[in-house]
Parts: C-alpha cells; sequence; structure tokens
C-alpha cells in the first residue's frame, strides 16, 4: 500500500533563469541547504535528495542553517559563490531569503523550495505545510471550547502555515483559550518540554477538555515528556511528521494524530525537475506542489506500520 495520496502541483507566477543546455550525461553539482541536523524529518528529506543526485552521478554538498534564517542566506551566497548548478533550501520562509535568492539569481543559479513557499528567485516550491485535517481533527475532537496550547516556530514556512490555521480556528471558536509558545530550534524537544510543564501550571484550574497543537514531532515529543513528568494523560496531542517516535506514541495513546507528509517523493521530484529547469532556461514557469499525506490516529496506527517499517 502507498503511504501517501496522489501529489498535485499548481503553476505560480513567472520568473527566468539563464538557459542551459544540458546533456542527459552532465554531471552536475547541487546545493542543499538543510534546516537543522535536530530536524529529523527534513534530514530524511536531505538524505532522500542526497542519494537521488547521487544515483545520477551528480555532486552534493550539504551546508547547516542550524534553524537560522540569516545562516541560511550566508548558505546560499557560499553555494552561488562555488557556482554549483542549483541549490534546494528546506523549509525557510522563502520571503525571507531575498538577499540569497539575489546571489543565486546574480550567479544564474536557480534554487528550489522544500516546504518554504515561493518567492522572487524561486524555481519550484514543495508546499508541505498541510495543516487543515490535523485541525478539523482536533476541533472534532475537542469541540468549541477548551484549552489549547500551539508549539509553533514562526521561521519555519510549514509552521508557519500550520500556526496560521490554528490561529484562524481559535478565532472561529471564541470558546477556546488558546496559548501559543515559540519553540527554540535546536532544542525543540527540550523548549518544549518546558513550555508545556509551564502551560500545565498555569492552567491547573482551567476547564478542559485540553489539547497541544504541535509544530512537528520532534517537538511533539517534549511536549509528551513534559505531560508524563506531570502525570497528565488528560491531554491530546497533534503533531506532523509520523517520524517513527510519534507513529509509536499514536500506538501507546500519548500522541492522538500526527500528519505524515510525503517529503520523500517531494523531494525525490525536486531533484529530478533540476535538468529541466536547467535547460528550459528562461522559459521555465516556476511551480509549486502539494506532496500528498497520511493522518495517522489509533485507527490506522496499526496498518501504518505494518505497511511503513521504520
Amino acid at each position: 500500500m502507498n503511504r501517501f495520496q496522489k501529489l498535485s502541483t499548481a503553476a505560480l507566477v513567472a520568473a527566468s533563469f539563464a538557459p542551459a543546455a544540458l546533456a542527459a550525461d552532465d554531471k552536475l553539482t547541487i546545493g542543499i541547504i538543510t534546516f537543522s541536523t535536530s530536524d529529523v524529518d527534513t534530514n530524511q528529506m536531505v538524505d532522500t535528495m542526497t542519494k537521488e543526485a547521487q544515483s545520477k552521478g551528480w555532486s552534493v554538498e550539504t551546508l547547516n542553517a542550524n534553524g537560522d534564517p540569516s545562516q541560511a542566506i550566508t548558505s546560499i551566497k557560499q553555494l552561488a559563490t562555488k557556482k554549483v548548478n542549483a541549490i534546494i533550501v528546506t523549509v525557510f520562509d522563502s520571503t525571507g531569503l531575498a538577499a540569497g535568492l539575489q546571489a543565486a539569481a546574480d550567479a544564474k543559479i536557480p534554487v528550489l523550495s522544500a516546504g518554504g513557499g515561493m518567492a522572487d528567485g524561486i524555481a519550484l516550491s514543495a508546499s508541505t505545510g498541510a495543516a487543515p485535517p490535523l485541525i478539523d481533527l482536533m476541533l472534532k475532537d475537542v469541540g468549541t471550547t477548551g484549552t489549547l496550547l500551539d508549539l509553533t516556530y514562526h521561521p519555519g514556512i510549514p509552521c508557519r502555515e500550520r500556526a496560521d490555521a490554528f490561529d484562524a480556528a481559535v478565532a472561529a471558536n471564541p470558546g477556546l483559550k488558546a496559548t501559543s509558545h515559540e519553540i527554540s530550534i535546536p532544542g525543540a524537544a527540550e523548549s518544549s518540554q518546558a513550555a508545556t510543564s509551564a502551560w500545565l501550571a498555569a492552567n491547573a484550574d482551567a476547564k478542559g477538555p485540553f489539547a497541544i497543537f504541535n509544530c512537528y514531532d520532534d517537538n511533539a515529543m517534549g511536549a509528551i515528556a513534559a505531560l508524563k513528568q506531570n502525570g497528565r494523560s488528560d491531554v491530546k496531542v497533534y503533531s506532523f511528521n509520523a517520524t517513527a517516535p510519534a507513529v509509536q506514541a499514536v500506538k501507546d495513546g500519548t500522541m492522538t494524530a500526527t500528519l505524515g507528509v510525503d517529503l520523500t517523493s517531494a523531494g525525490k521530484m525536486l531533484v529530478d525537475q533540476i535538468p529541466d529547469i536547467l535547460a528550459a532556461g528562461d522559459q521555465w514557469k516556476p511551480k509549486s506542489f502539494v506532496p500528498g499525506y497520511t493522518l495517522v490516529t489509533k485507527d490506522n496506527v496499526d496498518q501504518f506500520m505494518k505497511d511503513n517499517p521504520q
């Protein structure tokens, strides 16, 4: 069984790159800027992209931006100076990378985004927010009243998209009392554990139901650790990425649901499109696509684990 639903593609605004004649056996060099080496799911995507590129005989240079947009910009500039053929940036909001994207454009190097959205200078973007299905499940479980915690990270566009959807849901349901907290990266699990403990203490007399909406699984595991530490089993936990620890947490009952976006297929698609982007030059039309996803809950976790051993 396929773990994820079928990919869909949508064209967005146009931009241009210098034309490049590209033979099938050309040996390219690509640069990949990873959001943070502490982000397990993003690293899986980086591994997929690296292996896919290397299978084509290409060279890959990977730089770690440590969750810092300024480091991501610096990394783009470094790769542009080295005259790589293409650059892939993970997670960072593309609109906040203008200085780096300009440097790449000046060097006639296309930039692709894994989860950062479209902006001037982005040739292809994989959109990975996928918030609505998890928001809908949370509202179905919790209802229109309750006490919620949103553990988020706005510098990452998928997290921002998820936070925006959370905020919209709260605004539409005045009976929900919500607290938002910006986690730290690196240190997502640790900062989430501390924030959750503080939230529990601040809402000791609050009326339930209770729920925690997490940006991604790494920080969700910190939230779960805090719940265990405080002896709380009445708080529902929602997260993204369907990593092995999170899926096991769903199995154990300590997490309510995790939504897994098909980052493996998304990463492969990004890499596979690079020759076409280079060959098309000024004729390339920038695009964004939405990978498929699977919502893992107690109802399908056993089948998910069987179909997707991790």
